[in-house]
């Protein structure tokens, strides 16, 4: 460990409004300093989101900018052991570690849990019918994990009941001030977690590592990561020289726009390091974009492969959605794959569960689509190939 040698002031900024936004007003904190003798437990690699400070017995975790659009967002969470207070100025949240009580906001927070065979702290969800894993499906249904409701209807009575040593939840444009201030006139704790912002597959995974400090298993985090890290580098090695790269188009029409990501998002340096070629390169964003349908039309015409159509599970459902989809070229050779394989009958999908954990294997299943012969044992494990059913 190394001193962190140097006094970081914390301004907590007031975010814009979000998914179920009540206003910023009294949500602004003081500046806090971090005090000299606090030691760097943990940089990561890819992640840019949070660092791990140590401070006696206990850790400090720093998350900035847990949200699209967050700037100069700082939020600071005393991981307490064994008892130790928080230093002295400290107004940031306050956890007892390890958690043996945990409430997940996202399905993606169940899956670092679960990666770390800690599944059983967690004892609510927010859409449980949406998370895939079994474990926990069995018990939402035997009624040892409860659903605590999404989104403006959180049901704040069960939170209470449930007792959490905290809730993991997210912002989608600022900080959920409804969720916050309801935890903390309950002397509940929340703590943010922006693995979702991250742009590269191995930073959204990064993440357990933080996940793994406040279960008290960080070096098991840190031991699960660095293996993820050696699979996906060697899988991605496999690609890197290939002759050919087919061009990729992505997701499909919402009403009367299609949404494609920016050239530095998360799915765009999948394709790349999977060997192909985005097909709608051109905005140096990390931010998803509208464009036209028939903008998207001319740009899949283009494509030799297409990943992520809605929530088709075959061709002819495509084709319902659109009948003009049957003279793409991607139908016509049918190179048309959907990251829906391992579904919940509501629609959720592993894909953005546990495959934020595991993008080493979410890698290989698109170098199996792009270039099968690279890896012709390779079993697709998040992506259906779609097929004809008539």
């Amino acid at each position: 460990m190394r001193k962190a040698g140097w006094r970081r002031v914390v301004v907590a900024g007031c975010a814009l409004a979000g998914l179920v936004l009540a206003g910023c007003a009294g949500n602004v904190q003081q500046a806090w300093s971090l005090p000299d003798e606090a030691d760097t437990l943990y940089v990561p690699r890819y992640a840019r989101g949070f660092e791990l400070y140590g401070l006696g017995q206990s850790s400090l975790l720093r998350v900035t900018n847990p949200w699209q659009g967050a700037r100069d967002v700082e939020k600071w969470v005393f991981l307490s052991k064994n008892g130790e207070r928080p230093p002295k100025g400290f107004n940031g949240t306050v956890v007892e570690v390890p958690v043996r009580r945990a409430i997940c906001m996202s399905s993606s927070h169940v899956a670092f849990c679960d990666a770390l065979g800690a599944a059983d702290v967690v004892c609510g969800v927010s859409g449980g019918r949406f998370i895939t894993n079994p474990g926990i499906r069995k018990k939402l249904e035997e009624g040892a994990i409860q659903d605590v409701g999404t989104d403006q209807n959180v049901n704040y009575e069960l939170v209470a009941a449930l007792k959490p040593d905290v809730l993991l939840t997210y912002g989608l444009a600022g900080e959920s001030s409804v969720v916050t201030d309801k935890m903390r006139e309950m002397e509940g704790r929340v703590v943010y977690l922006g693995e979702y912002v991250e742009n590269h597959p191995l930073g959204k995974a990064e993440w357990v590592v933080a996940v793994g400090e406040m279960l008290g298993r960080r070096e098991q985090a840190m031991t699960l990561f660095d293996s993820v890290v050696q699979r996906y580098e060697q899988v991605r090695a496999l690609a890197q020289n290939v002759a050919e790269k087919p061009r990729v188009m992505l997701n499909a029409p919402w009403r009367d726009s299609w949404f494609v990501p920016g050239d530095r998002s998360y799915m765009v340096r999948l394709i790349e390091d999977a060997g192909g070629e985005y097909v709608c390169r051109g905005e140096d964003t990390e931010q998803s974009r509208p464009i036209s349908t028939e903008a998207a039309f001319v740009a899949i015409n283009d494509a030799d492969v297409w990943l992520g159509p809605g929530a088709v599970t075959t061709l002819d459902e495509l084709l319902v959605e659109n009948p003009r989809f049957a003279e793409v070229p991607p139908v016509r050779n049918g190179r048309v794959y959907n990251n829906n394989l391992r579904r919940t009958p509501e629609g959720g999908s592993d894909f953005w569960e546990s495959g934020t954990v595991f993008p080493d294997i979410v890698l290989a299943d698109m170098i199996r689509i792009f270039h099968p012969e690279l890896l012709p044992e390779h079993e697709l494990f998040y992506f259906r190939h779609l097929q004809w059913t008539r």
